[in-house]
């Protein structure tokens, strides 16, 4: 019966870490694509990137301008093609924590 318990356990525990593995880091994916226009902070560049942090948009707006383009400004005139959908979807999240 012990035995039986531990494997439960143990095939939760590695079920839970590998969930937790492809896990996008919204925050680290945010820094890499798109802190160069927008700012570490989400404060926006002149010239460069609106600000984001505080905006009215929703997550599934930020993530829809990412993945399906609509932006006013190159290079959110198209699709960014570099970030999956689940990846633009943790960026969305972490824009809307920048407060």
């Amino acid at each position: 019966m012990r035995i039986v318990w531990a494997a439960a356990l143990m095939a939760g525990v590695m079920a839970t870490t590998a969930v937790k593995a492809q896990t996008p880091d919204g925050a680290a994916l945010y820094k890499q694509k798109c802190a160069m226009c927008h700012g570490d902070a989400g404060q926006g560049k002149p010239n460069a990137g609106i600000k984001l942090e505080g905006t009215a948009k929703s997550a599934d707006a930020i993530s829809g301008v990412i993945t399906k383009g609509g932006g006013t400004k190159f290079p959110h005139l198209k699709p960014m093609t570099t970030l999956t959908p689940a990846q633009a979807t943790a960026v969305a999240a972490y824009v809307k924590s920048l407060k």
